[in-house]
């Protein structure tokens, strides 16, 4: 049995979590990817020398940060690893053996001493499990009606999903403190706790966002016109990426020679594509989708047209991990041009991969944010002075406007210049997810979503709500 098919059927009630003769699948912890200089899980105190030398300035600033960026380099080279699990005839990588929150909500047990990180229960199940971006709750905090209709354009098309997903580690501490019940959190709350109980810093989680590219999409039958990131707007602004000025054509058929030409003309008949511009749909991390999906997308996306053998191609990735008290923050996304990626990221920080990196995986961005603003700020006790760090992804905030981060501040940006600092490309994660609460009684002081800012991690606005590890997949998916 197919395992994506088998998720199907037990979220339906239909199979119990394991079957007599179904193929069980495990979730694998984060390997060693054998890169030099890297190490997981770091040291606190290692990490915070690299961010306080890069935040002061100090004359090893420059080594501190290439320390960072090779650190982000290499989480993603481990969690993009293939393991020697299959679905479908296709290699399972290592994130996509992840927990997703569906599998560790309650009443899920833990077997024997996951309470003490070891991994959970063997399981059929899906683990490319998706859920469509307009239901993809942490995607529509704060949006406007007719954000939500443009949500459906994240990446140039119709059909896009998102999943957020728990290592191992992650997943474990979820389970054995019932952090997906809002019973617990309740409880928390009501027992005065500050926040949930803090993870243990080998977790990870991360947050994709896929494209599928339909069969009912493709010009000529097979090329599929994506719309790619070409740099931030010259005046900040929310910047979605059906107003990008760029797009390329992925060849489900492994053709096109595109090296990192982009097509500035974006005909929607295929008139303006040519072989640079077009590019093999292998140069993508991807994988098949199958009846049972394709049945599942139409039903919740009437209208999409998803068939059986149409492509879900990777354009964006969070991780985050718990290495530090603010987590460490990584954000990866698709480019035509890995060599020299556009802002955030630079053509210092593509020149870091390392070369254990291979395959579609070494074709995407990377920006890292370690810290909120420079120079380095005290988790509790700081300012939000100097100058903005901004790290974002173009496929999951450069859309931002300001309403959409309500809680913002204006400052400074990376050059030093006043800024509202109030759209997504004006953003990074830490910012935002250090604001990230349960607030059952929905109180209008509650700390929301933010563009780049200093907070205090003591910060009085958190007062009668309980923080919750930087997490806001906890309290926007706990039932």
């Amino acid at each position: 049995m197919r395992c994506r098919k088998a998720y199907l059927l037990f979220v339906l009630g239909i199979l119990p979590a394991v079957r007599a003769g179904a193929t069980a699948l495990s979730a694998v912890a984060l390997p060693d990817p054998r890169v030099p200089g890297f190490n997981f899980p770091e040291s606190e105190a290692t990490i915070l020398t690299w961010v306080n030398a890069v935040g002061l300035g100090s004359p090893g600033a420059a080594a501190a940060s290439q320390n960072i960026t090779l650190h982000g380099w290499g989480l993603w080279t481990a969690l993009t690893l293939p393991t020697s699990q299959v679905d479908n005839g296709e290699p399972l990588r290592v994130f996509e053996t992840w927990y997703t929150p569906q599998e560790v909500e309650p009443p899920v047990k833990p077997l024997g001493q996951a309470q003490s990180g070891a991994p959970l229960a063997p399981r059929v199940a899906v683990v490319r499990q998706r859920a469509p971006m307009q239901n993809f709750v942490q995607f529509e905090h704060g949006l406007e009606p007719r954000d939500r209709e443009l949500l459906a354009q994240a990446s140039g098309s119709e059909t896009v999903f998102g999943y957020v997903k728990f290592d191992p580690t992650a997943a474990a501490h979820v389970v054995s403190q019932q952090l997906l019940s809002m019973s617990t959190l309740n409880q928390l709350l009501a027992g005065g706790a500050q926040g949930v109980p803090p993870f243990p810093p080998t977790s990870l989680t991360l947050k994709s966002a896929f494209q599928i590219i339909s069969q009912n999409k493709l010009v000529g039958g097979r090329y599929y016109r994506l719309n790619v990131w070409t740099g931030p707007p010259a005046t900040p602004q929310a910047w979605a990426p059906y107003q990008w000025p760029g797009v390329v054509w992925i060849d489900v058929k492994g053709g096109g020679s595109g090296s990192g030409q982009v097509d500035l003309l974006a005909s929607t008949d295929g008139g303006s594509r040519t072989d640079q511009t077009t590019y093999p749909v292998s140069s993508m991390i991807n994988h098949r989708i199958s009846v049972m999906e394709a049945a599942q997308f139409n039903r919740d996306q009437p209208g999409s047209g998803v068939a059986a053998g149409d492509y879900a191609v990777l354009v964006a990735m969070h991780v985050a991990g718990r290495e530090m008290a603010r987590w460490t923050w990584q954000t990866f996304w698709w480019t035509p041009t890995p060599d020299d990626p556009q802002a955030p990221s630079s053509q210092l920080v593509a020149s870091l991969r390392p070369a254990q990196l291979l395959g579609p995986a070494r074709n995407y961005a990377m920006s890292t944010d370690y810290d909120m603003t420079a120079p380095t700020q005290p988790n509790t006790g700081g300012a939000n002075s100097g100058a903005a760090v901004y790290a974002y992804n173009p496929y999951l905030e450069a859309r931002f406007g300001p309403a959409n981060l309500p809680d913002s501040l204006p400052g400074n940006d990376p050059a030093g210049q006043p800024s509202a600092n109030n759209v997504g490309t004006n953003c990074n994660c830490m910012s935002c997810h250090v604001r990230a609460n349960y607030n059952p009684n929905n109180l209008a002081t509650a700390p929301r979503y933010s563009g780049a800012r200093y907070t205090d991690m003591n910060d009085p606005q958190f007062a009668g709500t309980l923080q919750v590890d930087f997490l806001w997949s906890l309290p926007e998916i706990a039932k």
